[in-house]
This record gives C-alpha cells, sequence and structure tokens, in this order.
C-alpha cells in the first residue's frame, strides 16, 4: 500500500436507515429499527449530528447470495 493512499480496512462508511433499507431493497427504514432491535446491526452517533447511523459495512454483511 502506497503512503499516499487510505487503508480501506479503516475506513468506515456511516449511512442513514433509509439509506440502508434502499441498500437492503426496501423502500422503508422500518426494517431497519427490526434489525437493530433483535441485534442484527448496531446503531452509531456522532458529536456532529442527533441522528443514530448504522456501519454501510454491516448492512452489506446482511444481504444473502442466491
Amino acid at each position: 500500500m502506497k503512503d499516499n493512499q487510505p487503508d480501506t480496512k479503516l475506513t468506515r462508511e456511516y449511512i442513514n436507515f433509509t439509506r440502508a433499507a434502499h441498500l437492503l431493497g426496501y423502500s422503508s427504514p422500518t426494517i431497519i429499527r427490526k434489525l437493530i432491535n433483535s441485534g442484527e446491526l448496531r446503531t452509531y452517533t456522532f458529536p456532529d449530528t442527533t441522528k443514530e447511523m448504522v456501519a454501510k459495512h454491516e448492512v452489506l454483511a446482511l444481504i444473502k447470495p442466491t
């Protein structure tokens, strides 16, 4: 890895519930709250916002190949 490139393993992207639902094929973010309540996803909050977010890599890990 070159010194001027970020380590993608350490770079995390956090997304809102609506975006997470869309990645899973749902139009409503309600499914994300259900996944959080069941322990399949966890939420993250940051100092610059009061909104809860989820980690994109955790959402993508829920997608099962058919």
